[in-house]
């Protein structure tokens, strides 16, 4: 009963179907001067185009919105309401974060769908990029329920939001490079490496540059790991990281929901 109106209210949110309109124009935009204009092609890759639009503007989406969500409840005082019934805090997160994630699934599947009609790309690179989004969707929305709640206000919310999408995202590999530049010439690839693990919007980005495009993308050093990464095994690794830091936001949310209400 909780999870349908929770997924109800997800459909109801004229945010998604905005989304999904800037995302259908977007793939389409980039998709359809790659059909039609050689030049583009040559001038750029397109796929590597859409992942690097995809890997900037999905979390930035998700976090704001989700954070954004968590926030306003609190602000309303809704959210203790909702505490009144018996229902366990941890299994409310867990229902508003799996609603949340499958009316985004819907709204990418969907964009993806009618994208493909008018694009073309392998069903292997859709797929792949299928996996990508929805993976970016499913961290970046358990992240955002942990700054939501813990920012409590939305001008908090948001700001919190955005700092993280700006270091986690843009400022990423110069804070990697920044970092390892102190450590022992020796011990620097496998730190890279290592360190990947910390970010999984970076560990995302690279996992799916693994399974579209040859290991020496990324220099002779890193050809072994970025083959194991394209692998099943690679992917399976990937998983693992991304779901322990999704149960970890969701466990951290919990744990400060339960500790606000015993103060209250």
């Amino acid at each position: 009963m909780l999870w349908r109106m929770e997924w109800s209210q997800a459909l109801r949110q004229k945010e998604s179907y905005a989304f999904l309109i800037a995302w259908l124009f977007t793939l389409v935009l980039l998709g359809g001067v790659g059909q039609s204009l050689p030049v583009a092609t040559a001038y750029t890759n397109i796929k590597a185009t859409l992942v690097t639009v995809i890997g900037l503007v999905l979390p930035l989406f998700v976090l704001l919105t989700t954070s954004l969500k968590w926030a306003n409840e609190l602000e309303s005082k809704r959210l203790r309401l909702l505490s009144t019934y018996p229902i366990a805090m941890s299994r409310i997160i867990l229902v508003r974060y799996s609603a949340f994630l499958a009316a985004q699934a819907v709204v990418i599947t969907l964009a993806f769908s009618l994208a493909s009609f008018l694009v073309s790309l392998s069903l292997e690179s859709w797929l792949t990029l299928w996996g990508y989004a929805l993976g970016l969707t499913a961290y970046a929305a358990g992240i955002g329920t942990l700054i939501g709640v813990a920012g409590r206000t939305r001008l908090r919310a948001v700001l919190y939001s955005f700092v993280l999408w700006v270091v986690v995202i843009l400022l990423w590999p110069t804070l990697l490079v920044a970092t390892l530049t102190w450590l022992p010439y020796g011990i620097q690839a496998n730190a890279m490496v290592g360190l990947l693990y910390l970010n999984g919007f970076e560990l995302l980005r690279v996992w799916v540059s693994a399974v579209s495009a040859a290991p020496d993308l990324f220099g002779a050093i890193y050809e072994s790991f970025i083959g194991w990464l394209g692998q099943p095994l690679g992917a399976i690794s990937v998983t693992i990281a991304i779901v322990s830091v999704i149960m970890f936001t969701l466990f951290g949310a919990t744990f400060m929901l339960r500790q606000e209400g015993r103060h209250d």
